[in-house]
């Protein structure tokens, strides 16, 4: 069984943790166990999350301008992350209580 490909620009769900539920883009992969996640809210693309991959879950799209612009060393905005991420906000799933 291979590896699930985490991309740049990959829309994921947080699903362990403090912001479990909530959707963030890749901004970059690091390694086969983490990657560099923004939500241009809560976790700006200033100072992105270091998370492991084993706690998301791959989205249903990814984003090309995010995948160039980081490619290319191209500045990102938190309001153009908040943006591609608006209509995943609706799609927060409930805490489960441990």
């Amino acid at each position: 069984m291979g590896a699930i490909p985490f991309e740049t620009g990959q829309v994921v769900r947080s699903t362990a943790g403090h912001d479990q539920g909530q959707y963030f883009v890749i901004l970059s992969v690091l390694d086969d166990q983490y990657v560099l996640i923004a939500n241009g809210s809560t976790r700006k693309v200033s100072c992105p999350k270091k998370k492991k991959i084993k706690h998301l879950k791959i989205g249903p799209f990814r984003s090309e301008m995010v995948r160039e612009r980081m490619q290319s060393r191209g500045i990102i905005y938190d309001h153009e992350i908040r943006k591609l991420l608006e209509p995943y906000s609706a799609f927060k799933e409930p805490h489960k209580e441990g």
